[in-house]
């Protein structure tokens, strides 16, 4: 039986040896593979469909059940695949691991936070004498605050910057190491690719700039309030 070729498909990843290899598959209409093989007893069937997974599952059991007299809640009677109830799966994992990932990015925040609070509250009282020349020179409280300010928000930009250039760094890193393509044929698509978001980027941002303002506040507002005199005799 001659065949005509109408169209190559593109490879897909392959996991296994050659027997079981999509790659190597032919597809021909169904009226045409009866005339080769007998069709009658099916191993099984593909379909697309659009809508509720779950409904769609139901109905489809419905109509084989009738058709071939099983009750349609028998889940021995028939296997169904369904790809979107995996997905539904995966995506409540993916989810938990962003809550995660969520609360360790929190508790660092908090950490980095307190840390940046002590290193300005160390910077305060090793300049008071600084801060009581700079108010014997005729500063005001809002001059040695937003001097301890635009510090602390100077030290969480750099912070900032080295931990976006780490996450671009280790990014592209990863990206650059087989994973899956080392295991299954055709299988770079499946390899791991770390992509940041420019949204989280902004937010992050967002969020370490209210961790800068709150964690150095407390010490500028110390630094502004010390009295000159008790400052230009401390020791």
């Amino acid at each position: 039986m001659l065949f005509t070729i109408v169209g190559v498909l593109s490879p897909k990843m392959q996991e296994g040896g050659e027997e079981n290899d999509r790659n190597r598959q032919v597809y021909v209409p169904f009226s045409t593979m009866s005339d080769l093989t007998d069709t009658k007893y099916l191993g099984g069937m593909w379909f697309n469909y659009q809508g509720n997974f779950e409904l769609t599952e139901q109905n489809m059991r419905a109509t084989l059940g009738a058709a071939h007299h099983f009750r349609p809640t028998d889940h021995n009677a028939i296997y169904v695949a369904n790809l979107m109830t995996e997905l539904h799966q995966f995506s409540i994992l993916s989810l938990a691991l962003q809550v995660l990932l969520s609360l360790v990015g929190a508790l660092t925040l908090g950490i980095a936070g307190i840390g940046l609070m002590n290193i300005m509250l160390v910077a305060v009282q090793q300049r008071t004498r600084e801060i009581g020349v700079e108010k014997a020179l005729g500063a005001h409280k809002r001059h040695i605050l937003t001097q301890f300010l635009a510090e602390a928000m100077a030290i969480t930009a750099v912070g900032g910057i080295c931990g976006i250039a780490l996450a671009y760094t280790v990014s592209i890193a990863v990206g650059r190491i087989p994973f899956y393509s080392e295991l299954a044929l055709h299988g770079e698509g499946a390899d791991i690719q770390l992509l940041i978001s420019p949204t989280s980027v902004i937010v992050a941002t967002c969020i370490l700039v209210v961790t800068g303002l709150v964690s150095g506040m407390i010490p500028a507002i110390r630094a502004a309030n010390l009295d000159p005199i008790e400052s230009l005799r401390y020791e």
